[in-house]
């Protein structure tokens, strides 16, 4: 569609929920996911959903005042919070808050090989309204210890 643009230009993002996109509709945002990152956006937050947490799957965390000049990053996030320790290995995606998706922007958080450790290029600032969906990594025990011997 001319004119529509759901991301900034050059870049590799895909709306969810919008249609037309690859993925379709989010299946990770719920109802009550939508009022955790609405809460977010009005308390100067960001939401962390792990998938596999049954105790607090998806919880609200404050982000220092924008005055403090200070930022934090997926991979902050995911040490502070506790858990890269907690699961090991993890895949995560952080949803960009947007008014042209209801879900988010979709932006893609690439690991290393043992799935624990963002990569650099992809280890973004967040933002008030984002939402990071975090699930434990499938690779095989086998796959770590290879991974790990080698250094990776």
């Amino acid at each position: 569609m001319p004119g529509f643009n759901p991301a900034e230009p050059g870049t590799n993002y895909v709306a969810s929920g919008v249609a037309g996109g690859h993925r379709g509709l989010d299946e990770t945002m719920d109802a009550v996911v939508y009022q955790k990152v609405r809460q977010a956006q009005a308390e100067n937050s960001i939401v962390l959903q792990v998938a596999v947490d049954k105790d607090e799957p998806v919880r609200v965390l404050p982000l220092p005042p924008e005055s403090s000049g200070r930022s934090v990053f997926v991979s902050d996030l995911l040490k502070q919070t506790g858990v890269l320790q907690k699961l090991g290995s993890v895949n995560a995606v952080l949803y960009r808050s947007s008014p042209q998706a209801i879900g988010g922007i979709r932006m893609e958080v690439r690991m290393n090989e043992s799935h624990t450790v963002v990569l650099p290029e992809s280890d973004y600032a967040l933002k008030t309204g984002d939402r990071l969906y975090v699930t434990k990594s499938e690779i095989s025990p086998i796959q770590t210890l290879v991974t790990q011997a080698l250094g990776i």
